[in-house]
């Protein structure tokens, strides 16, 4: 069996021996890099961009008749909301991982360049996995379009040019809102790969060790977001089972990021308390025969140190077994469930009041 220490250590050699060679980054990540250069905070560029791609939808709505001129319409934010806001959302856990590494940093036995490497594959993703991520989102959409045509597009009475200029948007929407999950999950992998290179855990400090769960826990949290943001602008009665199949995955998902990457550093820690807390019975039990050896020696003397000894030793178990194992604050706990309950709530909410009042 192999020895973990030993295979920590060649993690650690095998992270260091990727120096500073960098892939190219992905066509998204370049045009995230040049709306984070620009003047002002990049959220308030997006949501810029929101607003003038909402307003254009609303515009070729107007243009085509299905809607009455200057009125709105919610399904007009659907296409914006899903490529706005995951570029939003990357751009916002690209800071909170470059943070959440250099809290841990503390804990890694690396050199500056491989930590350089590091940061730098949490932050950028390759070209290739992102056109390879596009097309499969391509079809995903190809397929869903194929299923909702008859509910949406011939539902909606939309002209010919409306329903090709708005299938277009949408392929282009899924084709780069889509890179949110290729992100979030390689992200992910990166954070589960670094927290098995640290060679042992301090229970009695735990910052560094919550450090990760920011960024799991977000990560979580932005899926249940762009769920929630869906649900309140995309009408329940044309959605079908690959759309409500979509929820429920992302559902899934939000509890595999925020868990499943620390789930290691949870065993380590229990295992590190398992320690402290063996060594401590090996402390009672020589204290108990320490007892035992006084007391058959009749050195009646030493017990008033044995009572004081052992109250120390009580003491410290009750620290010991009051120190968490969870990789995460129970504040950080607390806001992953709320946000996930509130778009799952709402979800079978509509669902309930379409089947009770539904056509």
């Amino acid at each position: 069996m192999a020895n973990p220490a030993q295979t920590q250590q060649t993690d650690l050699v095998s992270l260091a021996a990727a120096g500073t060679e960098k892939y190219a980054p992905s066509f998204i990540d370049r045009f995230m890099s040049w709306i984070d250069r620009l003047p002002g905070p990049y959220w308030l560029t997006y949501l810029t961009l929101f607003a003038l791609h909402s307003t254009l939808i609303h515009v070729l709505y107007w243009v085509d008749g299905w809607l009455p001129t200057f009125t709105f319409d919610p399904l007009g934010l659907l296409f914006p909301l899903w490529l706005w806001v995951p570029l939003a959302v990357m751009t916002y856990l690209n800071s909170v991982a470059v943070e959440a590494l250099a809290s841990f940093r503390p804990l890694l036995d690396i050199e500056v360049q491989a930590l350089e490497k590091l940061k730098y594959d949490f932050t950028t993703m390759p070209a290739r996995g992102a056109v390879l991520n596009s097309a499969f989102w391509s079809i995903i959409y190809l397929i869903q379009t194929f299923l909702s045509y008859e509910v949406t597009y011939r539902s909606y009475d939309w002209g010919t040019s409306l329903r090709v200029v708005v299938f277009l948007i949408g392929l282009v929407t899924y084709m780069v809102g889509g890179a949110l999950y290729y992100h979030s999950f390689r992200q992910l992998r990166f954070v589960n790969r670094t927290v098995k290179t640290v060679r042992q855990f301090n229970l009695f400090r735990l910052d560094p060790v919550y450090a990760f769960s920011r960024l799991t826990a977000r990560t979580g949290i932005a899926w249940m977001l762009m769920l929630l943001l869906t649900l309140l602008v995309y009408p329940i009665e044309v959605s079908n089972v690959s759309n409500l199949g979509l929820y429920g995955t992302q559902v899934f998902l939000a509890f595999a990021a925020f868990v499943l990457p620390l789930r290691s550093v949870n065993a380590r820690l229990v295992e590190e308390k398992r320690k402290l807390l063996d060594e401590h019975n090996r402390r009672v039990e020589a204290m108990l025969k320490r007892l035992h050896d006084s007391v058959d020696g009749n050195k009646l003397d030493e017990l008033e140190n044995f009572q004081t000894a052992m109250t120390a030793l009580s003491a410290e178990r009750q620290v010991l077994e009051k120190i968490p194992t969870w990789p995460w604050r129970l504040g950080t706990m607390t806001g992953f469930l709320s946000a996930v309950g509130l778009p799952v709530l709402l979800l079978l909410a509509q669902i309930l009041i379409e089947n009770l009042f539904g056509g």
